[in-house]
């Protein structure tokens, strides 16, 4: 075998190997599943939500207040003159 062909098999068995290991999602979920109690991770979860509907909140707010100043006529702007 030629340093080309045996450098790749090495890489593709390094890539075999990467494959075959838990992704770093895996190993937190593991990590956490052993530090935290499971009523501990639901709590979590649920604020995560809350905090994403908090969020939602808000742009439902800003979304209305646009459509309701596109509903009202732009007021005119009148200049005044100081002496």
């Amino acid at each position: 075998m030629t340093d080309a062909n045996i450098r790749l098999a090495e890489l593709e068995a390094r890539v075999s190997q990467l494959e075959s290991e838990p992704g770093l999602r895996e190993r937190g979920r593991g990590l956490m599943a052993r530090m935290v109690p499971p009523e501990a991770g639901k709590h979590f979860r649920n604020a995560g939500r809350e905090q994403l509907l908090g969020v939602r909140s808000i742009v439902d707010f800003w979304i209305r207040r646009i459509d309701d100043s596109a509903d009202k006529p732009t007021p005119r702007r009148e200049s005044i003159e100081i002496e």
